[in-house]
């Protein structure tokens, strides 16, 4: 209500942020509180992670979900005790109600990528890695690319799950930019769902609450497997979104026959790698795979991640250290929306696996960085990630001028004031592009 006080009737209204690790521990929310607040109007919340979505009754109204509707193959409609649906769905189920939410118009996705990204901007960050980009986003980019209205650059993963979108990329390439404002060479895949929403794919059951987890291949192996080998060939890299130990088992598996026999760096990442077997460490290394991780991610799922895994494979969950320990390369960013974002909060989790407003011992810390081993796997590696080690990632002569200029040297504070630093100014090729107000 806040947010939206008086709204037109019929406009759909929507939100994003709540946390589905803890509303599957605790209990799903009922429809009944949006339905009495907004009776004329669809609404739609979705999940921090983006694995459920919260709907009221006007929105399922328009979908045509009732208590008759079957639940898709993949993906679940949560419902009330007579077969009502309370307004959850689980993964690929929001499906069934996101189609007929209005797309924005052309300009008004053009408005929303400029204001994001001067707003990382602001926060220090001068490169960004867009994981999943649709069809309609790939059009703005290059768009505002073309009008030199990019503030930050921009290394671009294609929406892996859209067969048809990816049909035409393997056939025109990927793009790389002169400037290295807008490169596109990553194809993201959603394998499995979150650890929150007990839809990531796991060897064994889940240690609590086994019979409410609906683990989720989001897309086949062999679909992931014809990408994998066709990205091969047309020079992409292939970016999995994996989870669960059994979904970054399978990931492997699939890297490595794609692979086999073939001299090409591939480069290929797995996003989150957030649970894994005892021998993904030397698996991932040998194979030559990224471990694309979000250090908030430990420090936000701390409150309840050992409680869906046990006390056994907690020991292989966000396990940074023991990635670095088998010689395997670590690149730590964001997830943004899903998490705090900004490069000083994404240094002080690496270093202290704290949260950031709560006095309570740092997270198996057995497993943190140190401040240099954070800002390294936070910028150069990024940089490696996206095959653009030769031009950014460090100061050196020959590469682009990108850096941020703050008001404390990170590699000389207190792990626990890493948050506090102040961004002064960004800088982008050379040119101021943020700068604080004195």
């Amino acid at each position: 209500k806040k947010f939206y006080p008086d709204p037109t009737p019929g406009d759909w209204l929507i939100g994003q942020g709540w946390d589905e690790g803890v509303f599957a521990s605790i209990g799903y929310p009922d429809r009944a509180a949006l339905d009495a607040a907004f009776p004329d109007n669809p609404v739609h919340l979705e999940s921090l992670h983006g694995f459920a979505g919260f709907y009221n009754g006007a929105a399922l109204e328009v979908a045509g979900i009732d208590k008759d509707t079957t639940d898709p193959e993949i993906g679940d409609i949560l419902r009330r005790e007579n077969g009502e649906p309370t307004g959850v769905m689980l993964t690929l189920a929001q499906g069934l109600v996101n189609q007929h939410i209005p797309e924005p118009s052309a300009e008004r996705l053009q408005q929303a990528i400029k204001a994001g990204l001067k707003e990382m901007a602001a926060a220090g960050v001068t490169s960004i890695h867009e994981a999943g980009m649709a069809r309609a986003d790939v059009d703005a980019f290059k768009t505002l690319r073309a009008e030199n209205q990019l503030p930050i650059r921009v290394y671009g993963m294609l929406d892996g799950n859209d067969e048809a979108l990816m049909r035409n990329w393997f056939k025109s390439g990927p793009l790389d930019d002169a400037d290295d404002f807008l490169d596109i060479r990553g194809i993201k895949v959603f394998y499995d769902g979150s650890l929150g929403s007990r839809t990531a794919l796991m060897a064994e059951p889940y240690a609590d609450k086994p019979e409410a987890a609906r683990p989720t291949e989001r897309i086949t192996p062999k679909a992931v497997n014809s990408l994998a080998e066709r990205a091969v060939i047309h020079g992409f890299q292939m970016a999995v979104h994996a989870i669960g130990d059994e979904g970054n088992n399978r990931t492997l598996n699939i890297y490595e026959a794609a692979t086999a026999g073939k001299n090409v760096d591939h480069r290929w990442r797995i996003e989150h790698a957030q649970v894994v077997l005892p021998d993904f460490y030397t698996r991932m290394a040998t194979l030559g795979v990224l471990a694309s991780m979000q250090s908030s991610h430990a420090v936000g799922d701390s409150k309840w991640a050992e409680d869906r895994v046990g006390p056994q494979r907690i020991k292989h969950a966000y396990a940074w250290r023991r990635i670095k320990d088998a010689g395997g390369r670590l690149l730590i960013n964001s997830d943004l929306p899903g998490e705090p974002w900004t490069p000083m909060e994404t240094l002080y989790f690496s270093v202290t696996r704290q949260p950031l407003s709560e006095d309570v011992p740092g997270w198996y810390m057995d497993q943190a960085l140190s401040t240099e081993e954070a800002l390294h796997a936070m910028i150069t590696e990024n940089a490696y990630g996206a095959f653009q080690e030769d031009m950014l990632g460090s100061l050196e002569p020959g590469k682009w001028a990108d850096f941020v200029i703050l008001d404390k040297n990170p590699l000389k504070t207190a792990p626990n004031d890493l948050k506090d630093i102040n961004v002064l100014s960004t800088w982008v090729a050379g040119a101021r592009d943020w700068e604080k107000v004195k």
